[in-house]
């Protein structure tokens, strides 16, 4: 159990002697190789072997002062960006099918393989392909110098992020990359200035300038309110589940699982992906399943390419994927084969999304409510 027991000692340890600090020192990147004051638990909770409610749950149980508020805001953070994108699914349709042939290649190559005139920006490409992470606040960093400095489509940016990072995350990242180009809040795209970076990087950073292009951005779509997804529910209807990689939470699905003759843990190969992901982050992935199907005898792990000929009945549960390239898998495969699904969606899910339809702000109104409807939940 090698990285279930990892998030649970990494979020203990946290949990124990750094969330107090967080809100002074989450802005600070020290480097990769040094000790920074963020978690270091968002691989795992992008998987959910750490369930974002436990995680409140947890800081709520064993905290009563307001210096852990601002964590507990982050992980909220990550709860909305979901609920956003579930009520507005068209902003990832359009994402993934945007072709960004206008670019200039050449610039385009250059800022991958982290060769551009831009030191800093060819370290964060290096660091991010070494370690498959980067700090939060470097992110917006580097969203900021693709978009407005090398003037990069965005889209492409994401694609990149979602390729290396371990914690890639369909609504997280689709999103915070709309944030930084002035997509999400309209108008209010992400700068940065040189003392910023050399603040916040502990001087690792030191530029004379940065040097910005005058871009304003505006979707070419029209993004329409979706609430189909309220529809679902966590009743069982079949005999046979699907589940996937982004939902592993041993504690909460060891009762639905045993529930079920047959579960099917799939894993989704490249070649059915419409976002491509790095070798590194498919091992990953594919180790985690692993660990996971280790602890069930009725489960199965099973390739995406492989999961038709198994499957013996027409109708079957699936733990919801939510928006992205598993919930597109798994609707191509029900046209061509003809298949029900009957999704299953945790109530705390349902109960929080539905404060996500404007900003973040306005979702941040209703966190007491959130937190009301969990405190008599089991984790």
């Amino acid at each position: 159990m090698e990285f279930f027991n990892a998030a649970e000692t990494k979020w203990n340890a946290f949990l124990k002697s750094k969330i107090t600090l967080y809100e002074q020192y989450r802005n600070f990147d020290y480097g990769p190789e040094s000790e920074n004051f963020v978690s270091g638990i968002s691989q795992f909770v992008s998987h959910r072997l750490l369930l974002e409610y436990s995680i409140i749950n947890d800081i709520r149980t064993k905290y009563k002062s307001k210096n852990v508020n601002k964590f507990i805001e982050e992980v909220y953070w990550r709860i909305y960006w979901k609920g956003w994108l579930e009520n507005r699914p068209s902003v990832w349709k359009n994402f993934v099918k945007k072709d960004n042939n206008e670019l200039n290649f050449d610039l385009y190559e250059k800022a991958i393989e982290g060769k551009t005139q831009i030191p800093f920006f060819n370290s964060w490409v290096d660091e991010l392909k070494e370690f498959n992470y980067l700090h939060n606040h470097t992110r917006m960093w580097f969203a900021s110098t693709w978009i407005f400095n090398l003037g990069l489509p965005w889209e492409l940016g994401a694609r990149f992020f979602l390729k290396h990072l371990y914690d890639g995350d369909a609504a997280s990242n689709t999103l915070s990359w709309r944030w930084v180009a002035g997509l999400h809040t309209k108008g209010k795209k992400y700068l940065f200035s040189t003392n910023n970076l050399r603040k916040f990087s502990n001087n690792r950073f030191n530029t004379i300038a940065i040097k910005n292009k005058e871009i304003n951005l505006n979707d070419d779509f029209i993004s329409e309110y979706d609430d189909s997804v309220y529809s679902c529910n966590m009743i069982k209807k079949n005999r046979e589940l699907i589940l996937f990689e982004n939902d592993l939470h041993i504690p909460t699905l060891r009762d639905l699982i045993n529930k079920y003759e047959n579960v099917f843990l799939i894993f989704l190969e490249d070649q059915d992906r419409q976002i491509k992901i790095s070798d590194k982050v498919l091992k990953f992935k594919k180790n985690l399943l692993n660990e996971f199907n280790s602890n069930f005898s009725n489960v199965k792990s099973i390739s995406s390419s492989k999961l038709a000929e198994e499957l013996a009945n027409n109708s079957l549960d699936v733990l919801y994927p939510g928006i992205g390239d598993n919930l597109d898998f798994l609707q191509r495969l029900k046209n061509q084969r003809n298949l029900e699904f009957n999704y299953l969606i945790r109530e705390e899910d349902l109960y929080s999304w539905k404060f996500a339809k404007k900003g973040f702000f306005k979702f941040k109104e209703n966190i007491p409510k959130i937190n009301e409807f969990l405190e008599n939940r089991k984790y």
